[in-house]
């Protein structure tokens, strides 16, 4: 029932719990952990990504939601043996992170596929330049990621990063 002495952003409040480093009610587990500890290492640290260079900026929040378009993307990619920031009907990072009701301002994707754990994976990534800018963009606040393994798969496992800034 609505309290009418209590603001509206209070209420909403109890939809979105947001925090220094969390952002959402579920916990990353010890590889989630280990990725966004990594990434903010990197962000803590002015970094050249191929022409671009990046100042050093704020750390990212664990997002649920952002988990939760990373791992669809990821089992997708999986389940349905491709590699892609798109699926098979053209969808992008865009569209699942609203999807999910995610209302975002900025938006970015990293994936990788084969790389056996997250030191290694986060250091493809540093090495291309439009995965390394998007760790390092000031723009996003937020990050969710997840991995799949996929017995027999030629790709396993499936990495996806995926960046925002909320609304």
């Amino acid at each position: 029932m609505h309290n009418p002495n209590l603001p509206i952003a209070l209420l909403l409040l109890g939809f979105f719990t947001i925090g220094p480093l969390h952002a959402g009610d579920c916990e990353p587990d010890d590889r989630q952990q280990a990725m966004l500890e990594r990434v903010n290492d990197v962000r803590s640290e002015a970094r050249q990504c191929g022409d671009e260079e990046f100042q050093a900026t704020q750390p990212l929040a664990w997002s649920c939601r952002l988990e939760e378009a990373a791992e669809a993307h990821s089992r997708d990619m999986a389940d349905n043996e491709f590699f892609s920031h798109t699926d098979a009907d053209d969808v992008g990072v865009n569209d699942r992170v609203s999807d999910i009701g995610y209302d975002w301002m900025a938006v970015g994707e990293n994936i990788a596929a084969g790389q056996a754990d997250v030191a290694t994976v986060i250091e493809g990534w540093l090495s291309s330049p439009g995965h390394c800018a998007n760790i390092m963009s000031d723009e996003f606040t937020e990050m969710g990621a997840a991995v799949i393994e996929a017995e027999g798969s030629d790709y396993s496992p499936f990495w996806t990063q995926v960046f925002a800034r909320p609304r």
